[in-house]
């Protein structure tokens, strides 16, 4: 039994440990790649960096679902207010969020890029534009869209607990629900990390970003640094269990 289980902690924890590990590498990325104005003099596949401003034709744009403003790439997500067992304190948790992007363009100081493929990760700024409490209801619009998606749960127990606990959750602010986006709107400056086309056309996009390259790995990375610990955790537990018992 232990034999089996040490096994089978090595092989999560390595899988885990993989996962999260490709997911850093490819955020550095954004430090491997070569900051460019033009695509001219570039080699087909070559990792490179642009900054510019975007711009989009105004039928091929995104309407952010929270703020409406128009954008090229957007994630958002939406959070609310829970006790957790692994904190001391109420925390946000994720209950919904989705990624989304159209062609656009990004004008930089001599040339235009077009980014044509789907953007793999959206790591901007996150703003946050309206935070409800359980005890409220959300602005028509953010209605609309709670409304229009099953995914989203239209109440959880945190937004109504049993009575005895309403005094507490209400203290606590457990059920709010915090709606955030971030989001790469036209006019904006933002960096595209990507690979050049093979026709040298445009870049296939890994990243877009509005911050430093330090700060964009740091928001790819954090959420793999986790799965790191965790992966090496299981294997060493694994390791333990095999060849030291």
């Amino acid at each position: 039994m232990t034999t089996f289980f040490g096994g089978a902690m090595l092989l999560i924890g390595g899988i885990v440990l993989l996962a999260s590990g490709r997911y850093i590498w490819r955020a550095t990325a954004v430090l491997r790649a070569t900051d460019r104005e033009t695509l001219d003099d570039v080699s087909p596949n070559a990792l490179v960096r642009v900054a510019g401003t975007v711009t989009a034709s105004d039928d091929d744009v995104l309407v952010a679902p929270f703020s409406g403003v128009d954008c090229v790439a957007l994630r958002y997500q939406i959070e609310e207010r829970r006790l957790s067992f692994l904190y001391l304190f109420p925390w946000y948790v994720t209950v919904y969020e989705a990624t989304a992007a159209v062609p656009f363009t990004v004008r930089t100081e001599t040339d235009s890029v077009s980014v044509d493929e789907p953007v793999q990760t959206v790591a901007l700024e996150s703003h946050v534009v309206e935070t409800t409490r359980a005890t409220a209801e959300p602005t028509e619009r953010i209605a609309t869209f709670e409304r229009d998606h099953e995914a989203i749960p239209a109440s959880t127990r945190w937004q109504h607990p049993p009575g005895f606990l309403a005094p507490l959750a209400r203290t606590l602010s457990l059920g709010t629900r915090r709606y955030s986006e971030q989001r790469a709107a036209v006019g904006a400056d933002i960096t595209v990390v990507g690979r050049v086309t093979p026709d040298r056309s445009g870049l296939d996009p890994i990243v877009v970003s509005d911050g430093s390259p330090i700060a964009t790995v740091g928001r790819m990375a954090k959420t793999s640094i986790a799965g790191v610990l965790i992966g090496v955790v299981g294997l060493l537990l694994g390791y333990f269990l095999l060849f030291l018992t």
